[in-house]
């Protein structure tokens, strides 16, 4: 294939987000910050966890869940015991309110928060508010560890761990703080959870989901839940839409689903060999942006590599590719294009192996800066050059087809689901 023939690759790590208004303490990352979570949650007030703490299994306003996340995209309901919620595993996982608990030093250091201590073991205590609609929310979030305790991984994320928001560590003896803005849909889960790396200590949590005011969308460009397809194409709820068409005809048609990657993401896009989806809006590239998405790969066609997404473009360069191809075992490339004239095309990007397990798999692509960033389940794989503003493609975003470039009939074999894009950086691991 063309793209892998002419790479500019330059290997970086990948950074935080800069949807993070972090700008002061985060677990000793940046040490000696000011102050930055108010200490109650601003109107208008979506969830305060602590506050709507009631031992109901939906909390004061019947938005939160009290779970186990077992680290595999399944989570747990916890059960109440009177007002704490107990998890199963080694009877350790526990959330309860410090108001029933105030001589603990986190409760302390945190009065009115949350206390929840967890095992390290196979399941992490997780707290969930589902987003009431779509809106521009604040996450806001305080972590307090005893002195004498091990330090705690913290993570924030949107419906699965692979869809991080934050991810830090609170040290013993000190506290962590962050807060975080999203476009959030109607029922996107919004998770917390912690794990100890070492001893289990009881830790003060305080979250809170506060409306910013802000009209939305304010940094979504594209964000797809599949199963609301009706017609012919499925809505972009942050403007726009994507059309499900032939690959013969060109012809608009009713889009077929399957199951997603976890139940409750609901049915996903199943796209045939012959179909293909269209976008009707530009991406915008020109700051930082953010693309992510699932995808289960089914099947090669014997002769064409799977193109994922596609707004590359190859008259005056710019747009992302994402494709799936088989040599010696399956790998993914992440591409753009760097160089475009009537005699020469070239190319930055990079490749990594890719699961042969036919399972569901979750794609994050970052431009900060001068540099793309490329994650695979949460994990980093490479990152490669590209200035800031060279992403900017003139041709609409495809999923199942490389636009109209060579071999313009590459089909895929493919399921996909909550394909979002965003101006602005989320954290690539």
């Amino acid at each position: 294939m063309v793209l892998r023939l002419a790479y500019v690759l330059l290997l970086t790590a990948c950074s935080q987000s800069l949807f993070d208004n972090n700008s002061g303490k985060d677990g000793g990352n940046n040490p000696g910050g000011e102050m930055m979570v108010a200490s109650s949650c601003t109107a208008p007030c979506v969830g305060d966890a602590a506050a709507d703490f009631d031992g109901s299994p939906g909390g004061a306003n019947g938005r939160w869940r009290y779970l186990e996340d077992r680290r595999n995209r399944m989570w747990t309901p916890m059960t109440a015991d009177g007002m704490a919620y107990a998890g199963t595993v080694e009877n350790v996982n526990r959330i309860a309110k410090c108001t029933s608990s105030s001589t603990e030093h986190a409760c302390m250091s945190l009065p009115g928060a949350l206390l929840v201590s967890a095992s390290g073991a196979t399941a992490d205590p997780a707290i969930e508010l589902k987003a009431p609609s779509n809106q521009v929310v604040q996450i806001s979030l305080k972590v307090a560890v005893p002195p004498g305790a091990g330090d705690h991984v913290v993570r924030l994320y949107r419906n699965s761990r692979e869809d991080v928001l934050f991810t830090g560590t609170a040290l013993a003896a000190n506290s962590l703080e962050t807060s975080v803005t999203i476009d959030a849909l109607a029922n996107d889960r919004i998770l917390f959870a912690l794990a100890p790396t070492a001893a289990v200590q009881n830790v003060g949590v305080q979250l809170f989901v506060s409306g910013t005011g802000a009209n939305f969308p304010e940094n979504c460009q594209v964000a797809i839940p599949f199963g609301a397809a009706m017609g012919n194409d499925v809505d972009n709820l942050c403007g726009g839409d994507f059309g499900y068409a032939n690959w013969e005809t060109s012809m608009m048609e009713v889009p077929t689903l399957t199951a997603g990657p976890f139940a409750e993401q609901g049915m996903a896009a199943d796209i045939t060999p012959d179909r293909y989806y269209k976008g009707t809006n530009l991406v915008l590239r020109n700051e930082d942006s953010t693309l992510q998405f699932w995808v289960r790969h089914d099947m090669f066609d014997p002769s064409y590599d799977a193109w994922v997404f596609s707004d590359l473009d190859l008259n005056s360069t710019g747009g992302l590719g994402v494709v799936l191809f088989n040599n010696n075992g399956k790998k993914m490339e992440v591409t753009t294009c760097t160089v475009a004239t009537q005699t020469t095309l070239e190319f930055a990007g990079d490749i990594t192996p890719f699961p042969e397990d036919n399972s569901w798999h979750f794609v994050r692509v970052v431009q900060k800066g001068g540099l793309v960033h490329v994650c695979l389940d949460g994990a980093k794989k490479f990152s490669f050059a590209a200035p800031a503003g060279s992403l900017a493609s003139q041709y609409r975003p495809h999923m199942g087809r490389n636009v109209v470039w060579t071999p313009s009939f590459a089909k895929t074999d493919a399921a996909m689901d909550d394909l979002r894009i965003f101006t602005g950086a989320l954290p690539c691991d």
